[in-house]
């Protein structure tokens, strides 16, 4: 059911319609040169938002206190933001991880004086590239729904405090 959900996701999606239109629209080789400075943006793009990401969650998940999280689970949200929080700093994590490998290879085929390489590790660079930006996306969108969850939290509790 989840890997299901995954398949058929926004994030996913769309990030396979950016991967096709690489294939399409790209040579069947790829410049190293070119390709390298590409890897080293998403490098960079990729490592502040991983950061960002990873310190958000932290204040999200460490602000929560029991009873906020009993409320999120009533109604049937905690889990699901979980697992979207989970998914996403994984797939930047697994996106950031390739992109420094490609890095690596790329500059070593650089060193021995090979001039190109194959456009499917440029395909898959972009696939897990715009699906972790994506999913960023939607999970700051749950982020902001976890907050307006939080504020009508804090008036049930604020009605019941003053009854």
């Amino acid at each position: 059911m989840k890997i299901k959900k995954v398949i058929f996701s926004y994030d996913f999606i769309g990030s396979i319609i950016f991967a096709f239109l690489i294939y399409v629209f790209f040579p069947n080789q790829i410049d190293n040169l070119f390709i390298k400075d590409v890897y080293t943006i998403g490098i960079s793009i990729l490592s502040i938002v991983f950061s960002v990401f990873f310190a958000a969650l932290a204040i999200i998940i460490s602000s929560s206190d029991d009873e906020f999280v009993k409320f999120l689970i009533n109604k049937n949200y905690y889990n699901s933001i979980l697992l979207s929080f989970k998914i996403t700093l994984f797939s930047l994590f697994f996106a950031l991880s390739y992109s420094i490998i490609l890095y690596i290879i790329t500059s070593n085929l650089i060193l021995l004086k090979f001039e190109r390489q194959s456009l499917i590790f440029f395909i898959f660079f972009v696939l897990f590239f715009s699906y972790s930006l994506i999913a960023t996306a939607l999970s700051a969108n749950d982020a902001i729904k976890y907050s307006k969850f939080r504020s009508e939290y804090l008036s049930t509790v604020s009605k019941v405090k003053s009854n």
